[in-house]
C-alpha cells in the first residue's frame, strides 16, 4: 500500500505543478516532452542503463514500451484536445474513467477477486469522479462541439484506459521485474522522442518558441511524473491487484487534489462536488476491505 500512497502523491504534485504553468508562462506540450526526457534522466540514474540498449531490445515488455511511448503523447494531444472543445470538466472526468476498462479487463481476463464490497466500491468511485469535477456553476464548455467531435473524448477515455490494461498485462504476465524502471523509461524515452519531433517542427516553421522557462517546467514537472509511474509498477508488482491499484489512485488523486486545491489555491466547491468528495471516502473504504 505504500508505493500506491506514494504513487498518488507524485499524481497529485503533477495536478498543482501543472495549475501552475498559465501562471508563469509555460507552454504545456513543450514542458511535457521536456518532462519526458527529465524521466529519462531519472531512470538513467536509477538504473544506471540507457533505453533500448541491446539487452533491453530482447526483452518481452519492449513492445508495449514502445506503444505506450505513443500512447502517452497521442492521449496528451486528445486530452488537450477535449479541453479545448469540451472543458477541464469532460477531459478530466473522461481520463478517470478510464476504470470502466480496466477492472472488467483485470477481473475477466486475470480472473482478480470482484466481491460485492468491491463492486460497489467501483460504483461509488464512478459517481465520485463525476461529481467531484461537476461545475460548480454552469459553464460553456465551448461552441460547435456538436456530434461531430464526439470522438474526442472517447478516444481519451480509450487511451487512458490503454496505457492502464497494458500494465496490467506486463505485470501480470512478470514481463519485468518489480522496481525495474527499464520498462518505463523506455516509455518516457519513445514518447520523449516523438514529442521533440513534433517541437522540432514547431521550432522550425514559428508555431513554437524556445523558452528555458518551459525546460525548467519539464525538468520540475518531471521528477514527480517518474516516481508516480515507478511506484505504481512497484505496487502492481508487489502483488496488489489492479482491480484495487487503479479505482484508489484514481479516486485518491481526484480526492487528494481536490482538498489541496481548495487549501492552496482557494478554489471553491459546491455542495455537488462536496457530495463526490463524501462518495469518494466511501468508495475507498469499500474497495479496501
Amino acid at each position: 500500500m505504500i508505493y500506491l500512497l506514494l504513487s498518488i502523491a507524485c499524481s497529485v504534485l503533477l495536478g498543482f505543478i501543472f495549475k501552475l504553468f498559465a501562471r508563469f508562462g509555460v507552454h504545456t506540450f513543450q514542458a511535457i516532452m521536456f518532462n519526458y526526457f527529465t524521466c529519462l534522466a531519472c531512470g538513467w540514474l536509477h538504473s544506471g542503463n540507457l533505453p533500448f540498449s541491446e539487452a533491453d531490445r530482447g526483452e518481452p515488455w519492449m513492445p508495449y514500451a514502445l506503444l505506450l511511448g505513443l500512447v502517452f503523447i497521442s492521449g496528451f494531444n486528445t486530452a488537450a484536445l477535449t479541453v479545448r472543445y469540451f472543458g477541464v470538466t469532460v477531459s478530466q472526468v473522461m481520463q478517470k474513467m478510464s476504470i470502466l476498462l480496466t477492472v472488467p479487463f483485470a477481473i475477466l481476463v486475470y480472473g482478480e477477486s470482484s466481491g460485492a464490497a468491491k463492486l460497489l466500491g467501483f460504483a461509488l468511485a464512478l459517481c465520485s469522479i463525476v461529481l467531484v469535477n461537476w461545475p460548480a456553476s454552469k459553464q460553456q464548455t465551448t461552441t460547435n462541439n456538436g456530434l461531430g467531435r464526439l470522438w474526442i473524448p472517447l478516444l481519451t477515455w480509450v487511451l487512458a484506459g490503454v496505457i492502464e490494461m497494458v500494465f496490467v498485462l506486463v505485470q501480470h504476465n512478470r514481463m519485468t521485474d518489480q522496481g525495474d524502471p527499464a520498462f518505463i523509461t523506455t516509455i518516457f524515452s519513445t514518447a520523449g522522442i516523438l514529442g521533440l519531433a513534433v517541437c522540432g517542427f514547431g521550432w522550425a516553421s514559428g508555431r513554437f518558441a524556445f523558452s528555458w522557462r518551459n525546460v525548467a517546467a519539464g525538468v520540475v514537472l518531471g521528477i514527480p511524473n517518474y516516481g508516480s509511474m515507478l511506484f505504481l509498477l512497484m505496487a502492481l508488482g508487489s502483488g496488489m491487484e489492479a482491480s484495487l491499484a487503479f479505482p484508489l489512485t484514481n479516486v485518491g488523486i481526484i480526492l487528494a487534489t481536490t482538498i489541496g486545491a481548495v487549501w492552496l489555491f482557494e478554489e471553491r466547491l459546491s455542495a455537488v462536488n462536496w457530495w463526490g468528495i463524501a462518495l469518494a471516502v466511501a468508495a475507498i473504504v469499500f474497495i479496501s476491505v
